[in-house]
């Protein structure tokens, strides 16, 4: 008798089972297993499969002619790094240098909500520490990882990735040891964070990342260091102070009465008045003059050199989600200035957080060479909020069945849960690619995996 091989028998049992309901159940579990796990995993990860291989191509590309860094900072740098051990990963130093970064300014808020924003001189010694601390970390786990050979397109991410968080509680605590005004703390923390969102898509857009002669990551976290040293010595009424009988600079010059809408506190019709008078102000009015450039200078390089695509339109369409949400959330504070002072950091938190997560995915569209998408689900959410307010401004209806202080109190509590969620969106988006891209390219995240 002809022996039925094995392979033979599942046609057979396919036509009989056929017949029978539960039978056809069964022929389902076949069909299951012919995917392989590797697949199925990564099914739901952040990265798709076929952008994966693109990570073998890596090779990063940075400049940096920043006065400090190279006379003077580099020298402290190579010093540190020799001192840590060669079986610590860059990416734990990385880590380190951004939860001590971050506590200064949890304990900062503290002192803000709870105790009248009464800080200790203490708090402030201890917020340059940990802003230079992080900065330390942050410039040696490059250095680590040129020593250790451990470097990956994941270091990378995981460096840009925590830039991209701390800022906006770096920013906070600079607000806070200058005492500044609702206005001005909006305006700065707006700033700060469109700077950040200009230089991560300069480098989507070119593939460098280029810090100047003077540039936020050395000469401006070391300006934050010693702002928040004269504030634990002289405390932060110093920075109200005038510095001479008379103003340093007061200008009044001719404005438009019909852009008054557009100013971000209020004015009178026919002009404006500039005047610089205390040690706040005089560097508001720096921060203001030396952003302006920095931004233009940004977008002048994606538009003149891209190189990561074809032409630079791919960059600036990636672009104008964010573009979109800038502009609506300026319109919200202008409108709702209320919300500010009632609900303080809720605000700028929500639309800082959202472009943090913006630009991490702009690091993986480039690391990965995909497509990149500016519709998320936070950005989603920060959308219909912002929409909502700029609703109730135009349309009558709504006003006169909702009073403007129950309205700003939802609105303020819906962007305060907009900035806690917009740091649990990021975390799970972190946790779910690093471990993807740790797993394509065989390494780990925490540690230096022995050959």
């Amino acid at each position: 008798m002809k022996r039925i091989l094995p392979s033979a028998m599942p046609p057979k049992r396919k036509s009989s089972r056929s017949r029978s309901g539960s039978r056809k159940r069964s022929t389902s579990r076949p069909k299951s297993t012919t995917t392989r796990p590797e697949e199925k995993e990564c099914c739901s990860l952040a990265i798709p499969n076929r952008y994966l291989a693109n990570l073998k191509t890596y090779k990063y590309v940075g400049c940096d002619s920043s006065i400090m860094s190279c006379n003077v900072l580099k020298y402290y740098w190579n010093f540190v790094v020799e001192l840590v051990p060669m079986t610590v990963a860059p990416n734990l130093l990385t880590l380190t240098g951004f939860i001590v970064g971050v506590s200064s300014t949890i304990l900062n808020l503290y002192y803000y909500f709870y105790e009248n924003k009464e800080y200790p001189a203490w708090a402030w010694y201890y917020a340059a520490f940990c802003l230079f601390f992080y900065q330390t970390f942050d410039a040696i786990d490059g250095k680590q990882a040129r020593r250790t050979g451990a470097g990956s397109p994941l270091g990378e991410l995981f460096d840009h990735g925590c830039d991209a968080v701390i800022t906006p509680f770096v920013q906070a605590n600079v607000c806070m040891a200058l005492h500044m005004s609702p206005w001005m703390t909006f305006c700065y923390l707006f700033m700060s964070t469109v700077g950040l969102f200009t230089s991560i898509w300069e480098q989507y857009g070119t593939g460098l990342l280029d810090l100047g002669l003077i540039s936020g990551p050395t000469e401006g976290i070391l300006l934050c260091c010693v702002m928040f040293l004269l504030s634990a010595t002289k405390g932060i009424a110093f920075w109200a102070t005038p510095i001479a009988a008379s103003p340093l600079f007061e200008k009044t010059i001719p404005f438009p009465a019909v852009l008054n809408g557009l100013l971000p506190f209020e004015n009178k019709a026919g002009s404006l008045t500039v005047t610089i008078d205390n040690p706040r102000s005089l560097l508001f009015a720096f921060f203001f003059l030396s952003w302006i450039p920095t931004v233009f200078t940004n977008v002048y390089h994606v538009f003149v050199r891209p190189s990561v695509h074809k032409d630079s339109k791919t960059a600036f369409v990636a672009a104008a989600p964010t573009v979109f949400m800038t502009l609506l959330h300026y319109t919200v504070f202008l409108h709702f200035p209320d919300l500010q002072e009632k609900f303080p950091f809720a605000l700028e938190f929500s639309y800082g957080l959202l472009v943090s997560y913006t630009v991490t995915k702009l690091t993986i569209s480039r690391l990965c060479k995909m497509p990149y998408n500016g519709y998320f689900l936070l950005y989603v959410l920060n959308a219909l909020v912002s929409l909502a307010c700029v609703a109730y401004v135009v349309a009558p209806c709504l006003r006169a069945r909702v009073s403007r202080d129950v309205f700003v109190h939802y609105a303020g509590q819906a962007f305060a849960t907009l900035a806690g969620l917009g740091l649990v969106l990021y975390a799970l988006m972190a946790v779910t690619v690093f471990r993807q891209i740790a797993r394509y390219l065989g390494i780990n995240i925490m540690t230096i995996k022995k050959r």
